[in-house]
């Protein structure tokens, strides 16, 4: 019987060896997902929301929402880009998109606490992530995605299964992988590394 999301990423988990952190990453992102709410009251206890939608118009009372559905379902909530909303909504953690990551070392002495994680790409440069202040990178684009446009007419541009390998071997933090992952492409990801798997349309 074919597999949904959660029950891959819950094998991507185990055979990656980073038990104990979210198997399953939901990204908002009201364009595609226009009810954030449905998704997450499917999500399985232990996963993980990460509360982009930056231009959102009730940005704050969206985030309060969803906050207070995930403590209630015990799922980890996480606020993209925002330290100021990440505190007020009482929030699990922070993510920090590609330009950000240089802020990661200095909220993580404020804020110990906090789990925190970064947007990387292709181009990243590895060795600058400050792992001693990141909790898990989030790799983009590893399949063709409406997210990035580019790569649905040229494939060759995503990071593809192969190269994501050699990453998560190379690189000593949790790596998610984000960009196309579906039921169907997930099963891609086996024998990688990853953590487990984020996405925004996949669900």
């Amino acid at each position: 019987m074919k597999k949904n999301l959660a029950e891959i990423s819950k094998e991507l988990n185990l055979q990656s060896g980073w038990e104990g952190l979210p198997e399953l990453i939901f990204v908002t992102d009201q364009a595609a997902q226009p009810f954030p709410e449905n998704i997450i009251e499917n999500l399985q206890q232990g996963s993980m929301v990460i509360f982009r939608d930056y231009d959102h118009e009730n940005r704050v009372e969206l985030a309060l929402a969803l906050r207070y559905i995930c403590k209630a379902k015990n799922i980890q909530f996480v606020v993209a880009g925002d330290l100021t909303l990440a505190l007020m909504v009482d929030a699990d953690g922070l993510h920090l998109p590609e330009y950000m990551m240089s802020e990661a070392s200095s909220i993580k002495r404020d804020y110990p606490e906090l789990f925190i994680s970064v947007s990387c790409h292709d181009k990243t440069n590895f060795e600058d992530l400050p792992a001693n202040a990141i909790n898990a990178v989030l790799l983009a684009p590893i399949f063709p995605t409406k997210s990035h446009p580019e790569t649905i007419e040229a494939p060759e541009l995503t990071i593809g299964p192969q190269k994501l390998k050699v990453i998560c071997r190379e690189v000593a933090l949790p790596v998610y992988a984000l960009g196309g992952v579906n039921d169907r492409t997930a099963e891609k990801l086996v024998g990688t590394g990853v953590a487990g798997v984020a996405a925004i349309r996949g669900f």
